[in-house]
């Protein structure tokens, strides 16, 4: 029996050279590496929507990308996945669970003065990254931390409040409650006469 090797994605797959089996083992048909990565190219749409999920739409194409480089990385170093539709499911979403993590690595620079960040696709031109920049020192006064955060989160990087809780470890309940109270911040006229952009609604 070839031994076993536990695998970056957390899955338990033997190494057995360059073939894979697709479609069990009651099948017998084995594949190689080429057209199974092929094979999951063509179901790209399908995994797009699982993308699709767990992280806004603009990044679903880098998102997809990655888990295409990972999943033939792993195939081309020998090891064999007997269910790739499966496998690279799970894989789709480790990557989309690691570009929150990158968005929320990106966010704190932002809050702490980094601009450079909104030059990164896909938030380069973006109106509300730019008109968050202009109003940045603003909305560092009049907010607390955390709703600040929230706020960047939903407004600059356009996550909803299932993806900021998912990202910042807080409860969907809580990023809620976040943007509700940075809303009614600055929709306070007071705030509101101190810079000349207005803050689209947070979300209901």
């Amino acid at each position: 029996m070839a031994e076993s090797a536990e695998t970056p994605m957390g899955f338990e797959m033997a190494k057995r050279g360059f073939l894979r089996r697709v479609g069990g083992a009651k099948s017998g048909k084995v594949k190689g590496v080429e057209e199974i990565l092929e094979d999951l190219e063509r179901q790209s749409s399908t995994y797009k929507n699982i993308i699709l999920t767990r992280i806004d739409k603009r990044y679903v194409d880098d998102v997809w990308g990655e888990a295409r480089v990972k999943m033939a990385a792993h195939l081309r170093a020998g090891n064999v996945v007997d269910n790739p539709a499966a496998y690279m499911t799970r894989v789709c979403i480790n990557c989309a669970n690691d570009e929150l993590n990158k968005i929320k690595k990106r966010a704190e620079k932002l809050l702490g003065d980094d601009f450079s960040v909104l030059q990164l696709d896909p938030l380069q031109d973006d109106e509300s990254s730019l008109g968050y920049r202009a109003v940045k020192d603003i909305l560092d006064d009049v907010l607390a931390e955390r709703d600040h955060t929230a706020y960047v989160l939903r407004h600059v990087f356009h996550l909803n409040g299932k993806e900021i809780a998912r990202a910042m470890g807080w409860s969907h309940v809580s990023v809620r409650q976040a943007l509700c109270r940075a809303q009614k911040i600055l929709d306070d006229p007071e705030v509101q006469r101190r810079f000349d952009y207005r803050p689209r609604s947070s979300e209901k």
